[in-house]
């Protein structure tokens, strides 16, 4: 394995995992070994060439479930993220259909209109927090969209649990708490008890969800926890309450938390540039109103440049399940292959001025 910190230095991946990725590139290069307690070794790299070698390679000898099973905690072993081989795409043709091209257009009146509510909320010539506000958006669009939650009493006391459970999982703390040793449940009063706790009220009032939608069986219901309910596979069998649980808990954790984090690094990067908020802005005044957005260029490589700085997610994992020569490096069955998109996206020798926000790189270019 190549060289890389110690364990103790490892928990300022924690702290701070992009000055913590930072500093073993400059002490390492473009390869290190990051190792934490309980998980496989992670080996870290930026070189292109070995991640092109990565998503090109086998699935079957490349695991991305088992890779991603520390997050298991919160969402659930039985969500389509933590599944390789067969088991990955059977359940993968089941939710696939609802994430249709055409019906993701649908939701855009639907998005455009909560986020028109919350930005008419904000108060004018005051200083406010921009990662809450969109967190706050992002959360909303998750709840109609996915779960199909009106305002009654029931999906107002769902909604407030998972907002507990998003306060803890996603907290400061909430990297810790994906790892085995300190899932201790020591009473409601500690982190993991807490979690314990509040995922029970978020499964009883999910599951009663479920069941309270299968006796109403509606049709003509377009959010994606109806489409899920009605899914069946080649066998004609359903989704159990159990996998539908844990698919629904990735949907939100992995899209409402990531996608807030971008709109606010989005809006800072407008804020610190002028010129290029001008530029957007004027795009924007100058196309339809429709809900279809039509091309907006700049607005895109505006979003594309500030998710190549602002990674919402530092690095992908594939557990090597044989020993592999990728990229000429010999590695080791076991060891988790780590790309890393923070680092890759910093290289002097892909990006002109890796460090300089400049949408219009991405005008012409993927």
């Amino acid at each position: 394995l190549p060289p890389g910190p110690g364990i103790i230095e490892t928990f300022n991946f924690v702290r701070n995992p992009f000055r913590f990725m930072d500093d073993c590139a400059r002490r390492y290069g473009d390869w290190f070994t990051v190792r934490v307690p309980g998980v496989a070794p992670f080996v870290f790299t930026s070189d292109p060439v070995a991640i092109r070698e990565v998503f090109l390679g086998d699935p079957e000898n490349l695991h991305a479930g088992k890779a991603n099973r520390p997050l298991g905690a919160f969402m659930g072993e039985k969500s389509v993220l933590f599944l390789d081989g067969a088991a990955h795409l059977h359940d993968r043709r089941l939710i696939l259909p609802a994430f249709h091209g055409d019906r993701m257009k649908a939701y855009g009146a639907m998005m455009q209109s909560i986020a028109r509510e919350a930005i008419d909320r904000w108060p004018v010539g005051e200083t406010f927090k921009m990662h809450p506000a969109m967190r706050s958006i992002t959360f909303e669009v998750i709840m109609r969209a996915v779960f199909g939650l009106d305002d009654r009493p029931q999906s107002t006391l769902l909604k407030e649990a998972l907002r507990k459970f998003f306060a803890v999982s996603t907290g400061r703390f909430g990297a810790l708490l994906q790892l085995p040793a300190m899932q201790i449940d020591l009473g409601p009063w500690s982190p993991w008890g807490r979690i314990v706790r509040i995922n029970r009220e978020v499964e009883r009032l999910m599951f009663a969800e479920f069941a309270r939608r299968r006796e109403e069986n509606r049709s003509g219901r377009e959010d994606i926890l109806s489409m899920l309910l009605m899914a069946r596979d080649e066998n004609g069998i359903a989704m159990t309450d159990r996998v539908l649980r844990d698919e629904m808990m990735t949907l939100i954790l992995a899209g409402h938390e990531t996608t807030a984090a971008s709109l606010a690094w989005t809006i800072n990067r407008l804020l610190s540039h002028p010129e290029v908020m001008s530029a957007a802005r004027s795009e924007i005044t100058n196309a339809s109103n429709d809900v279809d957005f039509k091309p907006l260029k700049y607005l895109e490589a505006v979003i594309n440049e500030t998710m190549r700085l602002d990674t919402v997610v530092p690095n992908v994992g594939r557990e090597l399940q044989i020993p592999m020569r990728i990229a000429g490096r010999d590695l080791p069955k076991g060891v988790v292959l780590a790309p890393c998109i923070y680092l890759t996206h910093r290289r002097a020798d892909l990006w002109r001025e890796p460090e300089k926000f400049d949408p219009t790189r991405f005008l012409d270019t993927r």
